[in-house]
């Protein structure tokens, strides 16, 4: 007799799980039809997405809260981590709750949940916004009230508001420049030059991949220029910047917009790049095609 009770009791956790396959398809399919309607491009799911939106489903009904962040403060972007995603990625969550609901939920409640969804202008921004590639889903209940989370990542867009054009390495240092030379022209102070031995520094001192690597990580700039070249500075100095869900590569708004971040009033890197004296100038952007884009300027007084 106790063969039987196992098999009932497989087949019961069989059927359980394609319920939650089942529910988490329809779920993408209500999505899907709502960005295709916007014309934008359909979400695939992700199996580190269906963790995290588990995750968080099942935390909130066993701690009794409703809340994107935990007691503990882990939001989205923790628990995506947590199941294995990028730290760089574009992420964002909708949730939901039904008390008095019949339970566990099926169809017509994840219909429902999506309905309110799209009525609701924050979480109808989630499901409609740009950058998106996957998506994940999943459903918690007990005897009387039903948790839902839908889970997105993606590279994310471009930080400008007209993103522009791609741009190589080189069409990026030109651009940056023409910005400096600008902000300090306004200020009376002379143009700056693409030097060559520092743009080739910049693209040595930061990976093509970026995998593991942070703007702390930095190899000595003394390893990156030749040491004939290093002979010809009285000084060089660097300055970088991150971003994460910024798009897949880099384009003439992410120049833009790190520019604008540099030259800000309130910057520390203003300064540095109005700085007297200096002659030259070099610079890399980089884009792991993931979200992350990195940019290392190197700021150079020649004798």
């Amino acid at each position: 007799m106790l063969k039987p009770i196992l098999a009932l009791l497989l087949s019961g956790s069989a059927v359980a799980a394609q319920d939650a396959e089942t529910l988490s398809r329809h779920a993408l399919d209500l999505v899907n039809e709502a960005r295709q309607e916007q014309e934008l491009g359909s979400l695939t799911l992700g199996d580190d997405l269906e963790e995290a939106a588990q995750a968080h489903a099942t935390d909130m009904l066993e701690r009794d809260y409703y809340a994107h962040v935990s007691p503990e403060g882990d939001d989205v972007a923790d628990r995506y981590a947590e199941a294995g995603g990028s730290e760089w990625e574009l992420v964002a969550e909708n949730i939901a709750r039904c008390i008095g609901c019949d339970v566990p939920a099926d169809i017509q409640r994840v219909d429902a949940f999506q309905k309110g969804w799209m009525n609701s202008p924050g979480h109808r921004a989630n499901i409609l916004a740009e950058g998106l590639e996957r998506f994940g889903f999943a459903t918690a209940s007990d005897d009387r009230t039903v948790y839902a989370v839908q889970t997105f990542a993606g590279p994310g867009t471009s930080r400008g508001e007209e993103p522009g054009r791609s741009v190589n390495a080189q069409a990026a240092a030109e651009l940056a420049l023409q910005r400096i030379n600008a902000a300090r022209e306004e200020n009376g102070l002379k143009p700056l030059q693409l030097d060559r031995d520092l743009q080739q520094a910049a693209a040595e001192l930061i990976p093509e991949d970026l995998q593991g690597f942070g703007l702390d990580d930095l190899d000595n700039l003394g390893d990156a220029l030749p040491e004939d070249a290093l002979q010809g500075w009285r000084r060089i100095q660097t300055m970088g910047s991150t971003c994460g869900g910024c798009g897949t590569e880099p384009v003439e708004g992410d120049v833009r917009a790190i520019l604008g971040d540099w030259l800000a009033g309130d910057s520390p890197y203003r300064q540095q790049i109005l700085q007297e004296g200096l002659t030259d100038a070099g610079m890399i952007l980089r884009a792991n095609g993931q979200g992350r884009k990195v940019a290392l300027l190197l700021l150079g007084e020649a004798f």
